[in-house]
C-alpha cells in the first residue's frame, strides 16, 4: 500500500514549509542535475509561481483618492513599499483646503464616504468641516500616517526606460527639492484644487480684502463690510447666504445663466429638498442595525444613480427636471423677474453644467441688502468697480468664487518615453485611458482623470473603483514579473471616438460655460459616456489586452518559476476549485477521527 494511504483513506498531512523552502538555493538545480539554464542563458526563476516581487508605489497627494488608496494597499498589498507626498500641512485635500462660510458636501453623507468605513453623520448633507473630520479620523485609526510626507509637493516626474522606475522630484518643507524612485506612480491630486482668479482689469490694484473661495481667510471678520461676490457656481451659491445676514451690502455677480437645484437625492431630504438634522434615535437606529443603515444607503445611492437619465437630451426625464426646476427657481426668487430672466437658462438643460445646490442662494439674492448683477463690470478699481452702466462703487472685500484651472493638465513635467503629460495636454487637450491612465505612459495611473463619470454622484465610490483596478495591476506586475504597463494608444483613441459620438445625446453637448469644457461653452468635453453603474461595471477589471506590456525578462513567462504554485507553501487550499470550506482560502484541517473508513 501506498504510504499516502492508511486504513483505505488518503493520508492528508501536507509537507511543511521548512521540508520544501519556498525558493531554492542556487545550488539546487546543479545539486539534483537539473539543466541550470539553456543555450541562450534563460535560467528557470527559483521560485514558486505567485511569488510577489517587492515594487515601490509613490502617492501624490493626501486627499480623498490618497488615502483609500493607503487603507487599501495595506490590506491588499503584500510586499510592497508605499509613500504619500502631500503639499499641505495635513491630509483631507479639497476638504482642508475649502474653508469658506457655507462650504459643503451636495451628495448625501451616507453616500459620501466609503464603503469600508461606514460613519454615522449629524447632517443629511455634511459641512466640509465635517467630512474633513471623518478623512482625518481615517487616517487616524489605522495609523495612515505612516506613510504620509506632509508639506512635500511633487514637482517633478521621470520615467527611466532602463530602470523600469520613475524618478519623482519633490520640494519639501524648508524649500530643498529631494529625489525618490519607484516602480509605480499614481497622481492623486484631484481635480478642483488649482484655483484660478478671473482675469478682470483692475483685480490686482484692489486694495481692500482679496479672497478667493479656496483659500478663504477665516480671520477676516465680514460683519457690516461691503462684499462682492464674483460667479454664482456652487461655491458662490453656499457663500451668498452665509454671509449675506452678516455684510452691509453684498454684490453677486453671476455672468452666465445656471441651473440652482436642490443637492443629490432631494426625495430623501428634508422640505423643499433642505438639509437636516439627524436625530439622536435616527442615529442610534443607523448606527445598532447594519442591515437598515445599509438599506437606507442604497436607497440613497440607486436614487443618485437615476440622475443619469435627466442628461439625456430631450428625454421625458430631463422635460420634467427642467420644468420643475425652472419653477422652483421662480418659486425662491418670489417674483423678482430681474433677476429670473437673467439666471434661468434658456438654452440649455438641467445637467449642462454640474447643477448648482442652492439651499438659500435664490432667497438671498432677493433682500434688500444684495444687488445682483447679471452684466460685466467695466473694471475693478483700487477701492472697488466700476460696474457695467459706469457707476463707481466702493466695498471692503472682493470674493472670488470663480472655480478652478480645469485644463486636466499637471502642474508639474510628467516626462517619459519622449512624451511630457504637461505639453501634450496643454497642446492638444487631455486624454486619458478610461480616467485611470494616459496611454504610452508606463506605470502611471490617475483617480478620476480625464473623460471620468464625475457628472452624478458621490466621488467616493468612483475613487474605490479607480483604487481597487490600480491594486489589481500592480499585483499582475508583481506576480507576473512585468517592468511596465502602458495604455495603447488606438484604444484611447477607439474610446474618445465613442465618446464624442455619445455625449452629443446628452445635456453637457449643450451651449452653456461649465468646468466640464473648461469654462468655454465650445469647449471639448471629456466626461464618461454612460451611467455610474456602466463605469464600474467596465473597470471592475483591467482590459490589459489594451495595455503594451513589457516584462522584467525577454522571456514573458519566467514567471512561471520552478513548477510549483506559492498556494502550495502558504497554507492557501490546494483542493480550491472544489468549493473553499466556510469561504476561506486555507488548507482544510480534516478531524480524522470522524472521517469514514475502510472505503
Amino acid at each position: 500500500m501506498s504510504p499516502l494511504i492508511q486504513d483505505g483513506i488518503p493520508h492528508l498531512t501536507v509537507p511543511s514549509v521548512a521540508k520544501v523552502p519556498l525558493v531554492a538555493s542556487p545550488a539546487a538545480p546543479d545539486l539534483f542535475g537539473w539543466p541550470a539554464s539553456n543555450d541562450r542563458g534563460y535560467r528557470i526563476k527559483e521560485q514558486p509561481m505567485g511569488t510577489k516581487r517587492p515594487m515601490k508605489i509613490i502617492v501624490l497627494g493626501a486627499g480623498a483618492s490618497g488615502i483609500n488608496f493607503l487603507k487599501t494597499a495595506a490590506d491588499k498589498l503584500e510586499n510592497t513599499q508605499v509613500v504619500c507626498y502631500e503639499k499641505n500641512a495635513d491630509v483631507g485635500g479639497t476638504w482642508f483646503e475649502n474653508t469658506y462660510p457655507g462650504v459643503a458636501c451636495d451628495i448625501p453623507s451616507v453616500s459620501y464616504q466609503f464603503t469600508w468605513e461606514p460613519h454615522i453623520w449629524p447632517e443629511y448633507y455634511s459641512t466640509g468641516s465635517e467630512i474633513w473630520k471623518y478623512l482625518r479620523g481615517i487616517v487616524d485609526k489605522y495609523e495612515l500616517m505612516r506613510y504620509i510626507k506632509l508639506g512635500h509637493e511633487v514637482s517633478g516626474a521621470e520615467w527611466s526606460e532602463e530602470e523600469g522606475k520613475w524618478h519623482i522630484s519633490i520640494k519639501g518643507p524648508d524649500g530643498m527639492t529631494i529625489q525618490d524612485t519607484c516602480d509605480v506612480f499614481l497622481n492623486g491630486g484631484g481635480i478642483l484644487n488649482n484655483f484660478k482668479y478671473p482675469n478682470i482689469e483692475g483685480l490686482p490694484t484692489f486694495k481692500g480684502k482679496l479672497m478667493h473661495t479656496a483659500g478663504w481667510d477665516s480671520t477676516y471678520d465680514l460683519k457690516d463690510k461691503r462684499v462682492v461676490v464674483i460667479g454664482a457656481g456652487s461655491s458662490a451659491a453656499q457663500v451668498v447666504p452665509n454671509i449675506q445676514p452678516l455684510v452691509k451690502e453684498l454684490h453677486n455677480f453671476i455672468k452666465s445663466p445656471t441651473w440652482i437645484t436642490a443637492g443629490f437625492a432631494q426625495r430623501f431630504a428634508g422640505p423643499d429638498g433642505g438639509n437636516f438634522h439627524y436625530t439622536e434615535a435616527q442615529k442610534a437606529l443607523l448606527r445598532d442595525d447594519q442591515r437598515v443603515y445599509l438599506e437606507y444607503r442604497k436607497m440613497i445611492e440607486s436614487e443618485i444613480g437615476q440622475r443619469f437619465r435627466f442628461l439625456m437630451k430631450d428625454g421625458p426625464e430631463a422635460t420634467e427636471a427642467r420644468r420643475y426646476s425652472e419653477a422652483e427657481m421662480r418659486r425662491k426668487l418670489r417674483g423678482n423677474e430681474h433677476i429670473a430672466e437673467a439666471i434661468i437658462p434658456k438654452n440649455f438643460a438641467v445637467g449642462c453644467r454640474r447643477p448648482t445646490p442652492g439651499e438659500g442662494f435664490l432667497e438671498a439674492l432677493t433682500a434688500p441688502n444684495v444687488t445682483v448683477h447679471t452684466k460685466q463690470m467695466q473694471r475693478i478699481t483700487q477701492t472697488g468697480f466700476i460696474s457695467h452702466d459706469g457707476t463707481v462703487h466702493d466695498v471692503d472685500v472682493i470674493v472670488c468664487a470663480t472655480g478652478f484651472d480645469t485644463s486636466w493638465v499637471p502642474r508639474f513635467p510628467v516626462q517619459a518615453r519622449g512624451k511630457n503629460i504637461q505639453e501634450m495636454w496643454t497642446e492638444k487637450g487631455a486624454m486619458s485611458y478610461l480616467a485611470v491612465a494616459v496611454p504610452e505612459i508606463p506605470n502611471y495611473f490617475t483617480f478620476a482623470g480625464p473623460y471620468g463619470p464625475l457628472a452624478v454622484g458621490s466621488l467616493l465610490p468612483i475613487i474605490e473603483v479607480f483604487t481597487n483596478y490600480v491594486i489589481s495591476a500592480v499585483t499582475k506586475m508583481q506576480i507576473e514579473n512585468i517592468k511596465s504597463l502602458a495604455p495603447k494608444i488606438g484604444p484611447a483613441l477607439a474610446f474618445k471616438e465613442h465618446h464624442d459620438l455619445y455625449v452629443k445625446r446628452t445635456a453637457w453637448s449643450g451651449p452653456c460655460s461649465s468646468w466640464f469644457k473648461k469654462g468655454d461653452p465650445n469647449g471639448t468635453l471629456t466626461m464618461y459616456p454612460g451611467s455610474r453603474v456602466h463605469f464600474f461595471e467596465l473597470l471592475g477589471s483591467p482590459r490589459y489586452e489594451d495595455y503594451d506590456i513589457r516584462y522584467m525578462s525577454d522571456n514573458q513567462w519566467e514567471y512561471l518559476g520552478n513548477g510549483f504554485s506559492l498556494r502550495e507553501f502558504d497554507g492557501r487550499d490546494t483542493t480550491y476549485w472544489m468549493g473553499l470550506m466556510g469561504g476561506e482560502d486555507r488548507q482544510p484541517l480534516y478531524n480524522e477521527d470522524i472521517l469514514p473508513r475502510g472505503i
